[in-house]
């Protein structure tokens, strides 16, 4: 970037005066000091952009006027491509001022009637995603937006150079292809005068789109209505959620879809966020990125539903994600806490985490997403002995009292067996393993539904003596505590954290391998079979580590584990646990709505929260 226009003099002037005077030479002037106003006080180190200096713009991606369709004209629902192209940036107006960056270029004075100017933006990749607009003096309140979109080839004239220009900033579209462009411009003034023509320039950058994590203040969960007739379960499952959110201490609010079948609201799409400095404090834009799954139909609500004033809904490019894989839900993507990495690695904002199934990876157009946005770039896990295969299956990160404010949760196999055996060795062996009640024959509900594709009527009258003399069952939590402990492994190579410091979460798993079918309509099977000497399990009760972190308050699903001298001594254990991270535990039944399907309370939720949050140094 050019950094050799500007006298020194001018830098002492403009500074020292905390205003824009006017000038002999072209300046032009963006938000480099972060305090959301343009004046003489941004001169300074203003061709470079860094973590700690620099203009910052968004991309004005929302839909402010709730004026982008879902249908066309005749009803019809519009494709993926179509449904996501509208925003409003996609034009040339602009309809959120006040999500642009502000800029402006010093009136300038010796100059002649023929001085013309150009402002521009590079590098070149950058004209078709970034827009300039100039606000044309002399128009009234009420009359048509006076901002004009601003061609590289539009000549402002003497007039206006004099006068000085008011500009505003944004962008069409994410970065998304760091091979394509990083996000950071330089804002170009240029200025033509008979046989004389001078520059300046301006550094900025793109702001980020950023998951969230569990450190972050939650503002309002999401699930799926259902409905009594189709869905009981889901209407049981979300009126224990209403229960449980009432007791929280900060109660978020509860929007419930209506739009979708769909109860794996965690899935189909990853809630992140934009921001950049105000005069009146931090701006922000939500984004939902749809998951990388272009035949989930119920990722088409991050549009029909969300879509709106300051929320932008994300539509992944075409060339992967194809069909509707597992690998590529939103249970496959958490975020660890901000954190420096034991190599020294800095990760402010935190730093996203994707389970692989052994050889397959995640669909590149979520990963290069990601990578693009810097901040975050992802740590690859191993997922692949899960039949479902997300990482929120089996790890979490949750508040805790120490030097990183937060720590690993992790599930264990090896203390829920523990405590199996002292209920055992204490008498209670012929105690069936789970207290579901009447799970026989539970009062709205048949087993001969499909969609419970993972009950098995053996937990009907299984005990706990039998359990344990399942050499089978034993092997597979040996197996599932090989992967676990691989896992947390990798995560503890790059987290300043010991294995003293990991919470290890009671959950028992059970093997159900299965030939999953091809799909006959040429999209990628949903599940994949089971890699060579591999298995694939899923949790065998209710597993807590699947749950909401909101704060200090944790809502997990009821384990409906044996009940020991009056009390369940897996939900006696879950609150033991969560309890030394200060957590209380709300437990929610989701037994037939989730559970049997594969899945427990974060499957089923999503949660929108604070966006309001600096990510620049």
């Amino acid at each position: 970037m050019r950094t050799n226009w500007l006298h020194p003099f001018f830098v002492a002037t403009y500074v020292s005066a905390g205003i824009i005077s006017s000038t002999t030479r072209p300046l032009i002037l963006a938000d480099t000091n972060r305090d959301g106003i343009v004046n003489g006080k941004d001169i300074a180190e203003k061709y470079t952009w860094t973590n700690e200096r620099g203009a910052i713009f968004l991309p004005n991606v929302g839909d402010k006027h709730r004026r982008c369709a879902a249908f066309d004209l005749n009803g019809l629902p519009l494709s993926n491509q179509e449904l996501s192209s509208c925003n409003d940036a996609a034009s040339h107006l602009l309809l959120s001022p006040e999500l642009a960056a502000p800029a402006r270029t010093a009136p300038l004075h010796d100059i002649s009637e023929e001085a013309i100017g150009n402002i521009y933006t590079l590098p070149e990749s950058t004209l078709g995603s970034v827009r300039v607009f100039w606000k044309q003096p002399g128009s009234l309140s009420g009359e048509d937006s006076p901002w004009r979109l601003v061609d590289p080839q539009f000549m402002f004239n003497a007039t206006s150079l004099r006068a000085g220009i008011e500009l505003a900033i944004d962008a069409r579209e994410l970065v998304s292809d760091l091979s394509a462009w990083n996000g950071t411009l330089s804002l170009e003034f240029r200025v033509t005068d008979g046989n004389m023509m001078t520059y300046d320039a301006v550094a900025m950058k793109q702001a980020p789109v950023l998951f969230h994590h569990h450190l972050q203040r939650v503002q309002m969960v999401i699930s799926g209505k259902g409905n009594e007739t189709s869905s009981p379960a889901q209407q049981k499952f979300v009126r224990g959620l209403e229960d449980a959110l009432m007791n929280v201490t900060e109660t978020p609010a509860l929007h419930l879809l209506n739009g979708t079948d769909e109860i794996w609201a965690q899935d189909f799409m990853e809630p992140g966020f934009a921001s950049m400095p105000g005069p009146e404090g931090l701006i922000s834009l939500r984004v939902l990125v749809r998951s990388a799954q272009s035949t989930r139909v119920a990722g088409r609500q991050v549009f029909e539903s969300f879509r709106g004033d300051r929320v932008r809904g994300h539509q992944l490019p075409l060339g992967s994600g194809f069909g509707h894989e597992e690998i590529d839900s939103g249970g496959n993507i958490e975020i660890i806490p901000p954190y420096v990495s034991k190599n020294g690695t800095s990760y402010t904002h935190g730093r996203v985490i994707m389970g692989k199934h052994f050889d397959k990876h995640p669909a590149k157009s979520m990963t290069s997403l990601i990578e693009a946005q810097i901040y975050q770039s992802p740590l690859i896990l191993e997922a692949g002995w899960l039949a479902v295969r997300h990482v929120d299956e089996f790890v979490q990160f949750l508040p805790y009292q120490n030097h990183l404010g937060w720590t690993i949760a992790i599930a264990d196999t090896q203390a829920p067996l523990a405590s199996l055996k002292k209920a055992q060795d204490s008498g209670h062996g012929s105690t069936l393993v789970t207290s579901y009640p009447n799970l026989r024959q539970p009062e709205g509900f048949s087993f001969s539904d499909s969609t419970f594709s993972f009950y098995n009527s053996r937990l009907e009258n299984l005990t706990i003596d039998a359990l344990l003399s399942d050499d089978d069952f034993l092997q597979m939590q040996k197996y599932v505590q090989k992967y676990t402990d691989h896992n947390l492994r990798l995560l503890l190579e790059e987290v300043p954290l010991t294995h003293n410091d990991v919470l290890r979460i009671p959950a028992l798993f059970k093997n159900v391998t299965y030939p999953w079918p091809s799909n006959l309509d040429g999209l990628p099977p949903r599940l994949h079979r089971v890699t060579p000497g591999q298995s694939q399990l899923i949790a065998f009760l209710p597993a807590a580590i699947n749950g909401i972190v909101i704060g200090s308050d944790y809502v997990a699903a009821k384990p409906w584990g044996p009940i020991v001298d009056d009390q369940d001594i897996f939900e006696e254990a879950v609150r033991d646990v969560y309890g030394q991270a200060g957590m209380k535990v709300h437990f929610v039944d989701n037994f037939m709505s989730h559970h049997v399907n594969g899945g427990e309370v974060h499957c089923g939720t999503n949660t929108l929260r604070d966006t309001r949050v600096k990510w620049w140094s």
